[in-house]
């Protein structure tokens, strides 16, 4: 099917759903446009982040996996290097990350054979790309399974890992009024999709207005994830003993429902340009919106889970080496010495991936606008080394309690390069 027809067919699927039940929460019809089993935007491939309409860490240098696999080897070694020792990856992408990730831990030969790699990815699309990436590069075994597969395994020990996932799950968008909050729906007028302001579309809407303090002003909308504090509770009923590390852009509560943001920070984002054109194109652009890391914390505690650590990307990276990744293009492209005879391709190159360092882990950069949540589950360590201080090694204090901009501050600009 031509890609230019999706819209087309999706709009259509999406209206005689509206004309068969009424308007849609705009949750529902989000996890139509997005995971739709045949139109959907990450079902057909097109949200790998492999650049069609962003990029994510993992595309922007390998670093970034080398990195969380130098975090992974120590959290496998302070278990007491079980075997075997399960690495799950939800939401591969393009593959690129488990590319640079297994180049990394080759270099570790008994971390390496203890290693499972397990690819979580539902789309048939990005699983032949991801399978084509791997092919003759893993070193070590690679299995792709669904989340079903997943829990239906015993518990294990090891680490599971999601990178921009729980920015993806559908949000429930709820808009202050006069006469209390309101959710806003998809219905339809002369054949086109409309938002339409209506009751709140079920208890634990109210309920997540209620836990997570959130209280409205007329007019003021907010973005409510109910899935990923949901999804984030199953995933750690799966460990046995490990570590959950989850990467994603986004506030506490207190920072992140206020009046300073009155539409809320849901995005679409379509070659590159970030619009808010949401019932545009459906099926061919992605919706995003922030994570609400108060509610992931409190369902994981609640799931038996705890807190070891939340500090920016860039913090985490920078206590991992991420400098050494940038000293030696930094030398080869200042042309230093020795260098005479260094093509210049080579050195744009070199200046191009110090340019991609400096912005996963300098000020400005997406380094500062990603978190990433530590978790713990079983009797694991949290002294780890991607939440100690950069610049001195120890135990972070501050990267255990939360960090946020202050209070109502305004968004700095696209956070998807």
């Amino acid at each position: 099917m031509p890609v230019s027809d999706v819209p087309h067919r999706l709009e259509d699927e999406i209206l005689a759903e509206i004309a068969d039940r009424g308007p849609i929460p705009f949750a529902r019809y989000m996890e139509l446009c997005l995971y739709h089993p045949a139109h959907g935007y990450y079902t057909r491939g097109l949200g790998g982040g492999g650049g069609r309409d962003y990029l994510t860490s993992s595309g922007l240098h390998r670093a970034f996996g080398a990195l969380i696999a130098r975090q992974a080897e120590e959290m496998w070694r302070r278990a007491g290097r079980p075997d075997p020792y399960l690495f799950v990856e939800f939401g591969p992408g393009e593959g690129v990350f488990a590319c640079d990730f297994l180049q990394e831990a080759s270099r570790h030969p008994s971390f390496l054979r203890a290693l499972r790699y397990l690819m979580v990815e539902p789309s048939p699309a990005l699983r032949e790309r991801q399978r084509a990436r791997l092919e003759g590069r893993a070193t070590a075994g690679v299995t792709w399974l669904t989340e079903a597969e997943l829990d239906a395994r015993a518990k294990f020990a090891g680490c599971l890992f999601a990178n921009e996932v729980l920015d993806a799950f559908p949000v429930h968008r709820v808009v202050g009024t006069s006469a209390g909050p309101r959710e806003i729906h998809v219905g339809e007028r002369d054949g086109r999709l409309e938002e339409i302001a209506g009751p709140l579309s079920g208890d634990a809407v109210g309920r997540f207005l209620a836990e997570s303090g959130i209280a409205l002003e007329e007019g003021q909308e907010v973005d409510l994830n109910l899935a990923a504090p949901c999804w984030v509770a199953w995933a750690s009923g799966l460990l046995q003993r490990g570590y959950m590390m989850l990467v994603d852009y986004g506030y506490e509560a207190r920072d992140l429902y206020v009046a300073a943001r009155p539409r809320g920070t849901l995005l679409a984002y379509h070659r590159h340009r970030v619009n808010e054109e949401f019932l545009l194109r459906p099926g061919e652009q992605d919706l995003t919106a922030h994570v609400d890391f108060s509610a992931v914390r409190r369902a994981a505690e609640t799931a038996g889970a705890r807190l070891l650590g939340l500090t920016t990307q860039s913090r985490f990276l920078l206590a991992l080496g991420a400098l050494e990744f940038l000293a030696a293009p930094a030398a080869l492209a200042a042309g230093g010495a020795g260098q005479a005879g260094v093509p210049a391709a080579r050195r744009v190159e070199a200046l191009r991936e110090r340019e991609a360092i400096k912005d996963l882990v300098l000020p400005g950069g997406i380094g500062d606008r990603f978190k990433v949540l530590v978790l713990g589950v079983g009797e694991v360590t949290r002294d780890l080394a991607g939440l100690s201080r950069p610049w001195a090694r120890g135990p972070e204090t501050a990267a255990a309690t939360p960090l946020s901009p202050p209070r109502g501050a305004a968004e700095d600009g696209e956070d998807r390069s």
